[in-house]
């Protein structure tokens, strides 16, 4: 039997919780998002497009409901049009490459 030393950190919690959802109106709330994708379970949070609009991301408190939504979900009327909801990848390496990406872009554009 092995012993883990107490004081190394636990290691981050890589369960995937988000589901991309695509092919929604340009004029879709966050309220109807979140009213029909609660029903699958507790909502994290939502972040939904801008520019150019059409899709969002919600992200479930656990897995199993994200796995739920994209099952029940994926192909049904969201918002009077055929969602596509899909799961993430979870990819911490690429997700911070993007994001370091986006942020020089933002201090370019300044």
């Amino acid at each position: 039997m092995s012993v883990i030393p107490q004081n190394r950190k636990r290691k981050r919690n890589v369960e995937n919780r988000q589901v991309y959802v695509g092919n929604m109106p340009f004029d879709a709330t966050e309220k109807e998002i979140e009213a029909v994708f609660s029903v699958m379970g507790p909502i994290k949070s939502i972040w939904m497009a801008k520019r150019p609009p059409g899709f969002a991301f919600v992200t479930f408190k656990r897995t199993v409901h994200a796995f739920d939504a994209v099952k029940y979900l994926n192909g049904k009327k969201i918002c009077d049009l055929e969602a596509k909801v899909e799961m993430c990848e979870v990819d911490f390496k690429e997700d911070l490459r993007r994001r370091m990406e986006l942020e020089n872009l933002k201090r370019q554009n300044i």
